[in-house]
């Protein structure tokens, strides 16, 4: 008897109970929340930086070709073209110009453009070097060209007088899905300026 009874002791000691193993299913649920929380914020992060970067090389993309584009001539007689910004002449031609896809000078989706050697041999890119057409299709740039003049107490005026000074914002829009509105993901501002040629 004394040993069935000693045998009931030790073994209530060596077990858990009912409400130890509920506590240990409880803060094993809160800290499986908490890591898939901590996860998840991390690769919302990892996208949302992804975008930002991405639409900050559209929007420099976009300035550095504009740094190749003709200062307006205020005596400037040539029509403006608004449709395809492969014809546009100057710099005031891209105010309010958008694009969905981004696409170069010429029409071709970004990505899609060949690979030439020696200017001579074109090479389609491989599969690898193309860009995600669907990721792409979401994306809007967008211009806008102020005039601007400097100002000696708050650095910059819009203004509509001829000036030689031209303020261009590039705006990159992402449209996350289909019911959502897009929203901007990068922007990027440059001042031009016109610089006579020296005699």
């Amino acid at each position: 008897m004394a040993t069935r009874k000693l045998w009931l002791q030790r073994s209530r000691r060596t077990g858990i109970t009912l409400i130890e193993s509920l506590v240990a299913v409880t803060i094993t649920a809160i800290a499986g929340t908490a890591l898939f929380s901590a996860i998840g914020a991390s690769l919302g992060a990892s996208y949302s930086g992804l975008n930002k970067t991405i639409g900050t090389g559209l929007a420099e993309q976009m300035l550095d070709e504009l740094t190749s584009v003709r200062f307006p001539a205020s005596s400037d007689t040539r029509p403006v073209y608004k449709n395809t910004r492969y014809y546009f002449d100057d710099l005031d031609d891209y105010h309010n110009w958008s694009s969905s896809p981004p696409v170069h000078k010429n029409g071709v989706p970004l990505g899609k453009t060949a690979v030439t050697y020696l200017e001579y041999y074109y090479i389609s890119r491989p599969s690898f070097f193309l860009p995600d057409a669907e990721f792409l299709s979401r994306i809007t740039r967008e211009i806008s060209v102020e005039r601007i003049r400097p100002d000696n107490s708050s650095g910059w005026i819009v203004t509509n007088d001829p000036t030689d000074y031209r303020r261009i914002t590039v705006k990159i829009r992402l449209k996350t899905s289909a019911d959502l509105p897009s929203h901007e993901i990068a922007e990027a501002t440059r001042i031009f300026s016109y610089v006579p040629l020296s005699p």
